[in-house]
Parts: structure tokens; sequence; C-alpha cells
């Protein structure tokens, strides 16, 4: 297998800080950047519009076919845009990230969905992140890192989240949630959230994001010797 030394994949469950850490990777590096979330999540808010039941899997399938995502990096914020369109409130709602979790879990959706994350992959590099970034879409990606941090940690930043979007959800229920997603994303058939082959494991409960990045770029320091 070919080792391709411009990816870095970024996987963990939900609220470990994938997000943050992988659009300041891509905007040091001046990398493409995938958010698979968020197709997720995009499915969700189309499936959502249309009427679409979860359980409708043609249909979910229908909706991946000729998708036209971009991301943006906005003042470390992510900007979601489809079809020219910013939809990127639409999408970071629980009720939208709870809908992308179901669909999500639908093993005929997952693959239908692999072309779409690898046309991401463009010059000069690729940062990914998801829950399969590193284990099935990209494989062949030299730089694998895994991010751990426990329920309450993850629940108590999400909540820090919303509460700074004006949305009011109680901690309890985010951590009913989450501990939800978890028990889908590890018990899937298809893709379920494991520890890619070769990553590097990264625990961040007590550590900042900037602690995060030190890590990533020790474990990297290849690819940043030539933007300093």
């Amino acid at each position: 297998m070919l080792i391709l030394e411009n990816i870095i994949t970024i996987d963990g469950p939900s609220g470990v800080g994938k997000g943050t850490l992988a659009m300041s990777l891509a905007k040091k590096l001046h990398w493409n950047y995938l958010n698979s979330g968020s197709l997720y999540r995009i499915l969700a808010y189309l499936s959502g519009q249309q009427k679409i039941e979860d359980s409708n899997t043609e249909a979910l399938v229908n909706l991946t076919k000729n998708l036209s995502v971009e991301f943006e990096i906005n003042n470390n914020e992510l900007v979601v845009i489809l079809d020219d369109k910013n939809i990127s409130n639409m999408t970071q709602t629980e009720d939208c990230a709870k809908k992308a979790s179901i669909i999500a879990s639908n093993n005929t959706v997952r693959k239908s969905l692999i072309k779409t994350q690898r046309m991401f992959y463009k010059e000069p590099g690729l940062v990914a992140e998801g829950r399969d970034m590193g284990s099935v879409i990209f494989q062949q990606a030299k730089f694998k890192f895994f991010l751990q941090a426990s329920a309450k940690i993850r629940a108590e930043r999400r909540h820090k989240q919303l509460k700074q979007k004006g949305i009011n959800v109680s901690l309890s229920r985010l951590i009913s949630e989450l501990d939800r997603r978890d028990k889908r994303d590890l018990s899937r058939k298809s893709s379920p959230l494991i520890i890619p082959t070769g990553a590097v494991v990264i625990n961040t409960d007590d550590l900042t994001i900037a602690e995060v990045m030190d890590q990533v770029m020790k474990h990297s320091k290849k690819l940043f010797e030539t933007k300093k």
C-alpha cells in the first residue's frame, strides 16, 4: 500500500476536540480540510427538509449523489457550504446531530459517501477528521491520530460551545446523548469507531488545544519544518 505523507487523519468520538485541532492544522499547513461528520449532518438536514425517514435507505443514498459541499474556516469556526449556500447554523443543532448519528450507522449510506470523502484529498494535502478516517477512508495516511476524553469532559465542552451560540441544552441531556452516540459508533457493523492501525492516541481530558497541537506536531514534525 502506497503511504501518503500529505494526509493527516484525526479520529475519535464526539467532543474530544477533533474539529478544533483539525482546523488549526489545516490552517497552519495551508491544506484542505474534511469534516466527515458534517457530511452526515448535511444528509440529516436535507432529509429533514425533504421529510425522508431515517430508515429510507434508498432515498438517503440518493441524497449522497452529486453533493456539492465545501468546508471553509472563518475565525476558527467551521463554515459549511452546500450548493453555494451557507448552512452552518442548520447543521449545528443537537437535533441535527442526533439524526446524523442515526444516518451514519446505515452501512449502505456510509459506503455511498466514501467516494465523496476521498475527493477532498487534493494537493497540497488534507487534514481529515471523523470516526473512520484513518481506519477506512484514508488507510494509506502516514500521520494518524486518535483522540480520547471522558464523557463528562466531552459533554461539558459541547455544553459550552452550544451556550456560546445561544443554544440552551441541559448537561445531563448531552451526557445521555453522547452515551447513545458512542454505543452506535462502537457497535455499528460498518466502520465502527476503532483506533486505526499505527495511530497515535492522545487523551485530551487535561490538555488545551495548544498542548494537543504540540503533541501532533511532535509526531509529524517533518510536515512543519517548512512552515516555520
